[in-house]
């Protein structure tokens, strides 16, 4: 039994590698499920709670949404997709609280907090169970004192992943350019919000693989490997 966290550079297909290892392994495979776990075990939209995600992590988001709707906001934050809350589930108050004498009860809140608290008791869970691969979310961080964890961090060039993404998603260099940097910037900012971490610190993971060196499927066979001979 045996958890992998995979941390990745946005353009280095991640999530091809570990859906690799997750089916030669037998493991469940969890990535944006988290997403949906989250949106089910709090009564959330699921496009609320992908706000908060990893590749939409904004530290202004996070900050305000603890003590405010962002959404009133939506005439000066219009042109930011991240910071965009479109729905009155925004509004959190406790479900035994009021704003008035009449009792008008109100959706409960969901911040940034919530989702932090709510996305480390889904991967504990998943921990605790075994024999799963999760895909970004923090889980080397979450994870990173559980014995049967084991974290990789997978990693390319920049000019290697502006052309996967590209290809990918059908867009010129300069687009792909920022589109990496912008994702690379947030998932740093994401760590760093809520574990105090750098996203790249080599003591996060039991290994760091260069793609480029490789392939998707000898990186996913030397993962395969490692848990195979160590747990």
């Amino acid at each position: 039994m045996a958890i992998v966290t995979i941390s990745r550079q946005y353009g280095c297909s991640g999530e091809y590698v570990g859906e690799r290892v997750a089916k030669a392994l037998g493991y469940q495979f969890v990535n944006n499920e988290i997403i949906q776990y989250v949106s089910i075990l709090t009564s959330t939209p699921a496009h609320v709670v992908k706000g908060f995600d990893e590749d939409y992590h904004s530290n202004l988001s996070a900050i305000l949404s603890k003590y405010i709707d962002i959404n009133i906001f939506s005439d000066i934050i219009k042109d930011d997709p991240y910071l965009k809350c479109s729905t009155p589930e925004c509004i959190e108050i406790p479900e035994e609280e009021s704003l008035f004498d009449e009792g008008i009860k109100y959706n409960p809140i969901f911040d940034s907090e919530s989702f932090q608290k709510m996305v480390e008791r889904v991967i504990f869970k998943l921990a605790q169970k075994g024999d799963v691969v999760i895909i970004g979310r923090g889980a080397q961080c979450i994870l990173k004192d559980h014995p049967k964890a084991f974290h990789v961090r997978i990693y390319a060039p920049f000019e290697s992943r502006v052309k996967w993404v590209q290809s990918k998603l059908q867009i010129d260099a300069r687009s792909a350019q920022q589109k990496i940097l912008d994702i690379e910037q947030r998932r740093k900012n994401f760590i760093k919000h809520y574990y105090g971490a750098e996203i790249d610190d080599p003591e996060l993971y039991h290994t760091l693989i260069n793609i480029e060196k490789f392939n998707i499927e000898k990186t996913a066979k030397a993962i395969i490997n490692i848990v195979k001979s160590n747990f």
